[in-house]
Parts: structure tokens; C-alpha cells; sequence
């Protein structure tokens, strides 16, 4: 099976029975918001392009967007055409310089060796993060580990963020760098079996991660089938579902084979169906077929939501209108 990147690199009516006492899909957040909660909501974006000021407007309306809905924090990956950390460093001092919003850093262990990650954890905290998304990062074609002197695994970058945490104490007012990992729902690539992902997904839990976001996923039963067996196992940590506007075929072909899992056969034929009367009828479906996996896994009582905005605005508030999720009034 091809290697698992980052869902970055980053159905109509879903057939599901729904738990005794769930919420209408769309009426989640309403409900919780009248109970006196709110569903926890977040979004990952991507560094401009490095050297491209043709980008400006369009990150400059991004920002703006997504700031309307005061999220919890905002999650910033790295890229080789935006300069890898440096362009996340840099854009995250922009996003602390010019918004409200709590930015959070990618950082995974293909960045360096030890000693290189423990200069990049500082230069990131400098650059105003105090939350990290700890990764493994992607192997390179043929090979089974990373070089010598590099952290093999997630939960050693966790370890290592909370020694220098640990040693850098009074820096933080006796406060934490949030550290989050990656979980997998439908299976990473390169386990065994899915108890291994539960294992390892302890193990990150044990080293002091607070949190972790899925990966792609298409069936909301699948996560919901992922809570039910992490918690029997012991994980405690919230468990945030990850998702990704499904806008084309393409794109969800192409983000499946990059993630390392597979597309349902009837998300594919939907928008198949849906291309061939237009570009724009594909879209359509597309969201709604988004849509209602986000409000599903509300119903199924998720209470939080990660969005992979593709650093698209217009996408993202589309989306966010369908499952009846507005800006706040706050963060005006």
C-alpha cells in the first residue's frame, strides 16, 4: 500500500441508525449552544507559497474568514513550496501579528534530527505557537525508517516537546504546550491490524499528547466504530474528526490515494454521476455529501470539528453554512 501522507499535502443520506437521544442531523450545535456548550471548532491551513505575493489577497481574505468564527485554534502545516518550517514559522508570526486567532504548528520528525527538532520547537514557540501537532512525517519511496538521529516515531516528538517543555518552564507561566497527534479511523497504512493503531495511539497518550485529529475518513460509522474501540482500550485524549470538503472526484481519488485509504465505492459513483452534468453540479454534490458526513458525526455526539480548508474561504464558509455552524459573534 502506497505510504499515508497528510490529508493536506493535506453521501446522500447517510444510511446509519441513529443512537437513542441524538440530535437531528443540523440541530447539534444548536442544541449544545442551548445546553450551555458549543461544538469546539478548528481549521488547518497551508503557508503561502514562498516568494509569491500573488497570494496575499487571497491569504489576507482567508484569515479574515476564518477568524469570524473565533476558532479554538488554527493549525498551520508545512510544505516544501512555502519553505517547510520556515514557512510555517513565518506565518505563524502573521497569524499571531495580524488576528486573534491561537495558531498551532505541524511538526513532524522528517524535519530533522533531535537536536535540529529541539531548535525548531523554540523557533516555533518564538514565532508565537504554544500548540504543536506532532507527526511522523512521510518516508521516503523504498525505505522503512527514518535516517540515523531522527525520532522514529510520533509519541518521541511528543516526549521531546514535553522535556523542553519541562526545561523551559517559567517561559510558559506555568502553563502547556498543547500537543496534539494524528489517529486514523479507518486504519494507517503501515500497521498490522487495528488494535496496533489503538497501541500506538496509547502510546502517544502515555507520552503526554492532549489530543488527536483524524485522518481522512469518508463513512461516519467508521469513526464513531474508531471512539467505541479507543476508549475500551483506555484512550481518554478527545478524538477530533477531521474533514475534508469532498468538491471533486479528483480530489477525492487523489487525498484517498495520499492518505492511504480508499474512497467508498458509492461517494465515488455519487459524484461521478454528478461531473457528468457539470463541473459545478460535482461541486455541489461534493458539499453536500460533506455536509451531511459533518453533521452525522455531530449527531453521533462528536462536539467538535477540525476542517482541512485547502486555504479555500469560500469553500469553508460554504460548508460551515450546510451544517448551521456561523461566525460568532465574539470574534467581531
Amino acid at each position: 500500500m502506497a505510504p499515508r501522507m497528510s490529508a493536506s499535502a493535506p453521501l446522500d443520506e447517510l444510511e446509519r441508525p441513529r443512537a437513542a437521544g441524538a440530535a437531528r442531523p443540523g440541530s447539534d450545535r444548536e442544541n449544545r449552544e442551548t445546553a450551555g456548550t458549543r461544538t469546539a471548532l478548528s481549521f488547518e491551513v497551508i503557508p503561502p507559497r514562498h516568494g509569491h505575493d500573488k497570494d496575499a489577497a487571497k491569504i489576507a481574505n482567508l484569515l479574515s474568514t476564518l477568524e469570524e468564527y473565533n476558532p479554538d485554534y488554527i493549525a498551520v502545516t508545512s510544505s516544501r513550496r512555502s519553505g517547510w518550517l520556515q514557512g510555517t514559522a513565518d506565518f505563524i508570526a502573521r497569524i499571531d501579528r495580524e488576528t486573534r486567532m491561537r495558531p498551532l504548528a505541524h511538526l513532524a520528525c522528517t524535519a530533522g534530527t533531535r537536536a535540529e527538532l529541539s531548535e525548531w520547537i523554540n523557533t516555533l514557540v518564538d514565532a508565537g505557537v504554544r500548540g504543536l501537532l506532532a507527526l511522523r512525517g512521510d518516508l521516503d519511496p523504498g525505505t522503512t525508517r527514518l535516517p540515523e538521529g531522527y525520532l522514529q516515531h510520533a509519541d518521541d516528538l511528543v516526549q521531546l516537546v514535553r522535556e523542553l517543555e519541562a526545561e523551559q518552564a517559567p517561559r510558559f507561566a506555568a502553563g502547556n504546550l498543547a500537543v496534539g497527534v494524528a489517529c486514523y479511523p479507518t486504519g494507517h497504512a503501515e500497521s498490522a491490524n487495528f488494535d496496533e493503531d489503538i497501541d500506538v495511539l496509547l502510546a502517544k497518550q502515555r507520552a503526554g499528547a492532549n489530543f488527536a485529529i483524524t485522518q481522512l475518513f469518508f463513512d461516519p460509522a467508521d469513526y464513531v466504530s474508531f471512539i467505541d474501540h479507543a476508549r475500551l482500550a483506555g484512550v481518554k485524549i478527545p478524538l477530533i474528526p477531521g474533514i475534508m470538503p469532498m468538491t471533486s472526484v479528483r480530489r477525492v481519488e487523489r487525498m484517498a490515494q495520499l492518505s492511504g485509504t480508499e474512497a467508498p465505492a458509492d461517494v465515488i459513483a455519487t459524484l461521478q454521476q454528478a461531473a457528468e452534468i457539470s463541473p459545478e453540479r460535482e461541486h455541489e454534490v461534493g458539499m453536500q455529501l460533506t455536509a451531511e458526513l459533518a453533521r452525522v458525526v455531530l449527531a453521533a455526539g462528536a462536539g467538535c470539528l477540525h476542517i482541512y480548508t485547502h486555504n479555500n474561504a469560500a469553500v469553508t464558509r460554504d460548508l460551515l453554512a450546510r451544517i448551521g455552524i456561523r461566525p460568532r459573534a465574539s470574534a467581531a
